[in-house]
């Protein structure tokens, strides 16, 4: 019996999502028994899918059905909590020293009103 997308339950979407970003949202597509991916031995795999719009990620677990489909659906809960976290997260770091703040304060010119022992 193979995984086609509800597995008795079907969960609804995290609140956060509106309808733009549900359509990007990641989801388990499929579960199904395959044969030992290659340089892997044993029985018992599966084959699952995950698809984000038109991506498409395969991948494979080893055991029954139900646990790897538990496993498989927190990858996917991880994924898309990820993919929502990181769109109000700002571009990348400014480029600039690596050195200590206090390296780089400028220093003050002396004081022209001091005396001089000269």
């Amino acid at each position: 019996m193979a995984y086609r997308g509800g597995y008795g339950r079907r969960r609804p979407a995290p609140p956060a999502l509106d309808a733009g970003a549900l359509e990007e949202a990641y989801r388990l597509v499929t579960i199904e028994p395959a044969r030992a991916p290659e340089g892997h031995t044993g029985r018992d795999w599966l084959v699952y899918r995950i698809a984000q719009g038109a991506n498409m990620i395969t991948g494979y677990r080893q055991g029954e059905l139900r646990a790897a489909t538990a496993d498989v659906e927190r990858i996917v809960v991880g994924l898309n909590e990820r993919r929502v976290a990181n769109k109000g997260r700002p571009g990348p770091k400014p480029k600039g020293s690596t050195a200590p703040a206090a390296a780089a304060a400028p220093v003050a010119a002396p004081d022209a009103d001091a005396v001089s022992d000269a």
